[in-house]
């Protein structure tokens, strides 16, 4: 069942969470008070209509939500949020549980309840891959309604909150609609440097990317990115499932969306642990290079 602590329940299409028929529930957290409404997720497909959604009556003036996917980040967490305070007013904050068996989801709690702009939390009660959580944001922003641009943000402090506001000035001075923050275009990255198995699979993809869709682009593989309108409420209907930024970026440039990067600071890790250490680098580029291929011989959706 879905807990929904506001005045207003909520619906969603199970096959948007990367296309799982599995019932999913989740725990939404809002900045306002109100009756617990509990609310099972069917199989239907359909969204909820325009004021039926979670927060229908949400304040006008708030134009965009960062998305923050954490899983078991309890020590970078706090460091993360305590850092997006110095985003102007119109910045709202979701923190999207993937099912953490730490205190990832007190320290979320507890921000949503002390927090001096809105903060919103959804916990997912299993860990479902970040393509699962970051869709969730998506599908938080669709429902509830009122924002202009999307933007996704890591929760272990590698991406600085201070070039938010730089994607998103990015995204309506070129008029794109998705814009990367790269590491790759900030000369010498504050003088952080990835591993050896993520920068050749960045290579990997750059090129990959590159010849089946003439598009340049130098950090496909980067999570901290910035969508509008068109690219974040398709992806709230479907998302690729597991390491989904180069396949979602090169649906973007296949359908004739304009995609733009711009330079950021990347970081180390403030704590926890990558999600993809364990990984096998051969197993990532072959399955996301087939997703990759198999996306360009389907029928354009714009």
């Amino acid at each position: 069942m879905l807990k929904h602590h506001d005045s207003h329940p909520t619906c969603a299409d199970p096959n948007a969470f990367g296309g799982s028929d599995r019932t999913q529930t989740a725990t939404f957290v809002g900045p306002t008070s109100g009756p617990t409404v509990s609310n099972e997720i069917g199989p239907t497909g359909e969204l909820c209509k325009p004021g039926e959604g979670i927060g229908a009556a949400a304040t006008k003036s708030v134009k965009h939500l960062v998305v923050i996917p954490a899983f078991n980040e309890e020590e970078a967490l706090p460091g993360t949020l305590l850092s997006l305070r110095i985003l102007p007013a119109e910045y709202e904050v979701l923190i999207v549980d993937d099912g953490s068996s730490d205190r990832t989801a007190e320290i979320a709690g507890r921000t949503v309840r002390d927090g001096e702009r809105p903060v919103h939390f959804v916990r997912l009660p299993l860990n479902s891959g970040i393509g699962v959580t970051v869709q969730t944001g998506y599908l938080f922003a669709n429902s509830r309604g009122g924002y202009e641009y999307v933007i996704q943000c890591d929760a272990d402090g590698q991406h600085d909150p201070a070039d938010i506001p730089h994607l998103v000035a990015e995204c309506r001075r070129r008029n794109l609609d998705l814009c990367i923050g790269s590491r790759f275009l900030a000369g010498d990255g504050d003088g952080y440097q990835s591993t050896f198995s993520r920068r050749l699979g960045i290579r990997f993809f750059v090129r990959l990317i590159g010849i089946l869709s003439g598009a340049r682009v130098t950090d496909p593989t980067s999570g901290f990115r910035c969508a509008g309108p068109r690219v974040w409420r398709r992806f709230a209907h479907r998302y690729p499932e597991d390491y989904p930024e180069p396949e979602s970026l090169f649906w973007c440039v296949r359908n004739g969306l304009t995609v733009g990067e711009v330079p950021v600071r990347m970081r180390p890790r403030a704590g926890g642990m990558s999600s993809i250490v364990y990984l096998h680098t051969l197993y990532y580029m072959t399955k996301v290079s087939l997703a990759i291929l198999v996306d360009r011989l389907r029928v354009k959706d714009f």
